[in-house]
């Protein structure tokens, strides 16, 4: 069996053990996709969050040439404490395509994986939160999807919920080694229904991140452990790609009481 046939057929496996899993009141936790920033929750402790590009892609046209990209991004979450977690992720599989200037090439493989630490201290109330994570990058894929170096990265993303099921997210990114630069990136979240959430977001890059962009998403939650996501980002200047996009989905594995 290829290596992403067996990707589909655990990932198949796992969704139908979680939509048959019994109902909990903790099955609710908040994911990290979609969008530009992570989310100001961590898993309880034992508890596990899988979370799937299926896939994430973009598309650009520059000096001729085009480029169509994806990745089945994963993200794997494990609750070490009330406010810590150990994350593990990986661009699985993805591809490239390019087109222009009497040439084609399409070329497909694994790309690198990351370890990251998340904290989330008690700021003393629930209108306001705060996220620390730090990653450090696992070279092990090759070009063009893997093989980008050893990356660093400090993340801070806080958080005010606001009345209506409304809040506001400031985000704020620096990364050192091969892919060294800043990015921030302010977003909006709102409830479209009890199931439907949307958010509007913008990113601004510099060096390895550089870009200007916007967009937004929405989620559905199909159960309290299973939510579908898709998203959109505008390139706004030269520099950035012209359009980004992601359908995914996130999976919770409540700890066992």
């Amino acid at each position: 069996m290829k290596r992403f046939d067996l990707m589909l057929a655990s990932a198949w496996c796992l969704l139908g053990l979680a939509v048959a899993a019994p109902v909990r009141a903790d099955d609710a936790p908040g994911f990290d996709r979609p969008g530009i920033a992570f989310g100001t929750d961590t898993l309880p402790r034992g508890g596990i969050a899988w979370e799937q590009g299926l896939p994430d892609a973009s598309w650009d046209n520059s000096e001729g040439v085009r480029t169509r990209t994806w990745v089945a991004d994963t993200l794997l979450r494990f609750g070490l404490a009330e406010t810590v977690e150990l994350q593990l992720g990986a661009d699985s599989y993805g591809g490239v395509r390019r087109r222009g200037l009497g040439a084609r090439t399409s070329q497909h493989g694994g790309g690198d994986g990351r370890l990251g630490l998340k904290w989330v201290p008690s700021t003393g109330g629930d209108a306001f939160s705060v996220g620390v994570l730090a990653t450090a990058s696992l070279p092990v894929g090759q070009a063009p999807v893997g093989d980008g170096g050893h990356v660093y990265d400090l993340g801070i993303t806080a958080a005010w919920d606001l009345r209506n099921d409304r809040s506001v997210a400031l985000y704020l990114d620096r990364s050192w080694g091969d892919g060294g630069g800043w990015l921030f990136s302010p977003s909006y979240g709102f409830q479209v229904s009890e199931r439907v959430a949307g958010y509007v977001e913008a990113g601004i890059g510099s060096g390895a991140q550089r870009q200007r962009v916007a967009g937004g998403g929405l989620t559905w939650a199909a159960t309290p452990r299973l939510q579908f996501d898709v998203s959109f980002l505008r390139g706004l200047d030269a520099d950035s790609v012209d359009w980004q996009a992601g359908v995914g989905m996130a999976l919770y594995f409540a700890p066992r009481r």
